[in-house]
């Protein structure tokens, strides 16, 4: 066997691969031998079917086995001689197949590049830090009371005020076909919270109880549902009934619902909430800030297909999440596209940064810390362990478990070696 090996770049060569008729002689008798040992042919013992015959009935899957055969043990070859990490192999090429000749063939295979670290101990970052004030424990009991609020029925009214909360029946059609996905019965929304399209919400504002309306309207570019983005879409709306938002009062009936004796003492669990919201808040700026610092002092390159397809996770991910929430979708928009790319790129820089770090920090996972885990999640589901273990090891995920939790040793070292600095947010006006 001989191979040589050409650049296409510094993540990805091709390698051509030269066997002799020697080598492809010996794996096609071994090949037939283990073809011969399962066959099982009326007139025949088991095992025992003459090489000949089996090589007669099997010529394609015989043929099929050894070139897979003679290709990934010689890409094993190729991985130790060379000392390289392959993760990808594509574009195999080869000529057609002869037991008695050579056999040559070749692909292209990416590969991670030796990745030169900058300086990751004693970053200098910032940790943006929140501080709670009375107003702000004000503000999140008058939303706490929001969410409490209930939703009483209109009945000596039918005109359509700002703030109210409507049941509609609505659909829309584009070239005088319906798009199922935006059909609603009995759909529940609010005036005034920027949930409709705003040509559409002024048209609801001007309408009456029972009254139905059809009327057209260009929907957004980047509207989630594709048969209507960017379309004009006849709409038809029927006010089913008006609702208005009754907010309780902060009094003795609303604390006994809550469990809490006090207004006071309402207020010390909303600050101690508060509190540990600006700590989560607090620590994920800081490793927000830390990502940033290696990713700019690391300038590196990856294989391409590491980042299509971190792109076709996060994008299955956010249709998955816009489907619970029952927009169906079966692709994504442009921006949200655009989004998923550049936070694609982060976690594959990243990923690759803390796997070269905790190489050479030698920060390892142990088998204990993924029982674990497990173990964790199987109580969170009210399941038995060795279910959720299966289910990992047959969806190939144990090794998702072990990149995780490595990963959150490697930002607690880097935190733990970091010159922090706290700073006031940055206030969006």
């Amino acid at each position: 066997m001989s191979f040589k090996i050409e650049e296409i770049s510094s993540t990805e060569k091709k390698a051509l691969f030269d066997i002799d008729k020697d080598e492809v002689a010996k794996t096609y008798l071994s090949v037939v031998k283990l073809f011969q040992k399962d066959a099982d042919l009326k007139g025949f013992r088991k095992g025992k079917v003459p090489l000949k015959v089996v090589e007669s009935i099997y010529t394609e899957q015989i043929d099929e086995e050894i070139k897979t055969r003679i290709i990934n043990d010689n890409l094993r070859v190729l991985a130790a001689e060379e000392k390289i990490n392959i993760v990808k192999t594509s574009n195999l090429q080869f000529k057609d197949f002869d037991k008695d000749k050579k056999f040559q063939f070749s692909f292209n295979f990416e590969l991670i590049p030796d990745i030169n670290l900058g300086n990751y101990k004693s970053l200098e970052v910032e940790k943006e830090v929140f501080s709670i004030e009375q107003k702000d424990i004000d503000k999140a009991i008058e939303n706490l009371l929001v969410n409490f609020a209930s939703n009483e029925e209109v009945v000596k009214r039918k005109k359509i005020q700002k703030k109210d909360i409507l049941s509609i029946n609505f659909s829309g059609e584009v070239g005088g076909v319906i798009v199922k996905d935006l059909v609603r019965e009995n759909a529940m929304i609010e005036l005034g919270n920027d949930s409709l399209i705003p040509d559409i919400e002024i048209k609801i504002k001007s309408m009456t109880l029972n009254e139905e309306k059809i009327f057209d309207v260009t929907y957004p570019k980047d509207f989630p549902i594709a048969e209507a983005a960017g379309k004009v879409v006849s709409c038809k709306v029927l006010i089913n009934k008006i609702y208005k938002k009754v907010i309780p009062k902060l009094d003795d009936d609303f604390m006994a619902k809550l469990g809490i004796e006090s207004k006071e003492k309402l207020e010390e669990r909303v600050a101690s909430d508060l509190e540990r919201s600006s700590n989560e808040k607090s620590e994920a700026s800081l490793r927000r800030n830390i990502g940033d610092k290696l990713i700019n002092d690391n300038q590196f390159e990856f294989p391409l297909s590491f980042l299509s397809d971190e792109e076709k996770r996060l994008e299955s991910e956010y249709l998955g999440r816009m489907n619970e929430k029952g927009i169906k979708m079966n692709e994504v928009d442009e921006k949200t596209k655009e989004l998923i790319k550049e936070s694609a790129l982060r976690n594959v820089k990243l990923a690759l940064i803390f796997a070269e770090i905790s190489k050479v920090e030698n920060i390892v996972v142990g088998e204990e810390e993924v029982e674990q885990v497990i173990s964790s999640i199987a109580k969170s589901q009210n399941t038995q362990v060795s279910k959720v273990k299966n289910y990992y090891k047959d969806n190939n995920l144990m090794d998702d478990v072990k990149v995780k939790l490595t990963d959150e040793k490697v930002i607690r070292f880097l935190v733990s070696e970091a010159k922090i600095k706290e700073v006031k947010p940055n206030v969006v006006k």
